[in-house]
Order: structure tokens, then sequence, then C-alpha cells
């Protein structure tokens, strides 16, 4: 019986130092808890996606070609020196619109997407094809771009 009793009693000291080591270490009850989750740093939230259509460069094809046709339909009007300056203010006039029009040919949509990182900072990032992201979605940086995490 006595056997028994220094057993029980070794168990429980045992116990004992176990918990007040567990408790010490911050893995126990109570004590500072540390997240098991590595804190990222380059990681945050979609909090915006949005699209724009965004105006194409214009060359010198779309100007030049504008003033053309637009020269060709000013020297139509008028004669002497107004048709002089019909076909100057139709190549002009023309030339503009050359710009504007390819300008608009070669537009495309731009997406951007805002991201809040978990430290607070926030950023946008665009892209020339839909991300396939939406508000909400958990995000890393990967390179100047992002990545779903």
């Amino acid at each position: 019986m006595m056997k028994w009793n220094v057993t029980l009693a070794l168990a429980l000291a045992l116990g004992s130092v176990m918990g007040a080591a567990q408790a010490s270490s911050g893995h126990g009850r109570g004590g500072d808890r540390h997240d098991a989750r590595a804190v990222c740093r380059d990681c945050g939230k979609v909090t915006a996606v949005r699209s724009a259509r965004q105006n194409g460069k214009a060359n010198a094809l779309g100007v030049v070609g504008g003033g053309a046709v637009g020269g060709l339909l000013g020297n139509q009007v008028g004669s002497g020196s107004g048709r002089t300056v019909a076909t100057l203010a139709g190549a002009i006039g023309g030339a503009y619109a050359g710009k504007k029009i390819q300008e608009r040919a070669n537009a495309r949509t731009v997406w951007t997407v805002d991201v809040q990182y978990d430290n607070g900072q926030r950023r946008s990032f665009k892209f020339d094809n839909q991300p396939g992201m939406q508000r909400g979605d958990r995000v890393r940086n990967a390179g100047n771009s992002i990545r779903r995490a």
C-alpha cells in the first residue's frame, strides 16, 4: 500500500511540473498564446475590382489618313481662296478626327484591383485581362503583381 501512495504522489508531482512548464512556455491554458499561423507580410484582402475602357494610342497613320480625307472633302467646297481655306480646314479637322478614331479603335479594357494589406497599407494593381478576383478574396504579392493566397 505504501508503494501505491509513493507512486501516486510522484505522478501528481510530475503532472504539476509539466503543467507549470506548459503555462510558462505559452502552450497551455492561460499564459500568452502565440498564433500558430506565420504572419504574412505581403498578404491582404481585395477591397474592390473595377474595369474601365482606356483609349489606345494613335500613330501617324490615323493623323495623315484623316488629314488627307478631310483635305479632299474640304477641296470640294467653294472656289478660289475660299476653296483653299476649306481644304486647309478640312485637312486639320480630318487629322484630328483620324487621331480620335484610331484611339477609339485601339481602346482596351483595364482592370484595377485594390488591396488592403494585413498591416493596413493599401495598393492598386492594373491588369490587361480579367484577373479572376473579387472583393473579399485573400491575395499575396507575386513580384509586381498579386495572386490568390
